[in-house]
């Protein structure tokens, strides 16, 4: 058992040193991270947007070609009324005049509105590019920091990686697991040393004959208030008279 609270505390010792090398970086990662998942979506986006801009300049043009058409209709019918001889024929010609004029006076609603859609289209896609390019440059700014950081530490977190694994090796899987339950509950910090007859962590007072316990090291013992492994320090436990 003495060896294992040995392995733990080394291992304890060893992710304390990696939390500190990431705390060293602070909140940069995150912003990294979240800065990435921005530009992301604002390149969806604004592809989104030049995608509804070139169907609605589409359908303008198609809509501008169908327009001419029907105004070439318009003056084959009004060229016609010269040619009629009958009031039927002149009736007949004059319902087409009125059934084109009727679908031009739709088709330049629509090609208002199309056009409408592109201006307000076009500004959207610029507003969203300027946007982009601030947020882009933000990301790379935040990116740079980020790096410089990871390779201040770099070497130092490799090496703490190695000893790591090496401390692992041979370990308790269930120990194990039940020391990372802890620490990740407990931010990092699962295994506290007895100072002053009270768990290192909470500061709960212990009752000396487990304090006399844990100081022999035959048995692991968990805080009854925060579940945090305790152990004895010779540097940090101090046992009061």
């Amino acid at each position: 058992m003495k060896q294992l609270i040995e392995s733990l505390v080394i291992l304890q010792e060893i992710d304390t040193q990696l939390q500190r090398l990431e705390a060293l970086k602070g909140d940069l990662p995150n912003q990294v991270r979240h800065l990435n998942q921005e530009l992301a979506e604002a390149e969806k986006n604004l592809a989104d947007q030049e995608q509804k801009l070139m169907e609605c300049r589409k359908e303008a043009g198609v809509n501008e070609i169908e327009m001419k058409a029907q105004e070439g209709k318009l003056k084959k019918y009004q060229s016609q009324l010269y040619e009629v001889k009958t009031n039927r024929e002149y009736d007949a010609v004059t319902h087409e005049i009125e059934s084109v004029k009727t679908e031009i006076g739709k088709k330049e609603t629509r090609q208002l509105e199309l056009m409408e859609w592109v201006e307000s289209g076009q500004k959207t896609v610029e507003e969203l590019k300027a946007s982009m390019e601030k947020l882009r440059q933000e990301f790379e700014r935040k990116k740079a920091d980020l790096q410089k950081k990871q390779e201040a530490t770099e070497r130092d977190e490799i090496e703490l990686k190695d000893k790591r694994d090496k401390a692992l090796r041979g370990m308790d899987p269930k120990r194990l697991a039940a020391y990372e339950r802890i620490r990740r509950a407990k931010n990092g910090l699962a295994m506290v040393p007895v100072v002053r007859n009270a768990c290192g962590g909470c500061r709960k007072k212990l009752p000396p004959q487990r304090v006399l316990e844990i100081r022999e090291g035959e048995k692991l013992f968990l805080c009854d208030v925060c579940g945090r492994m305790l152990i004895w320090d010779e540097k940090l436990s101090e046992q009061s008279e």
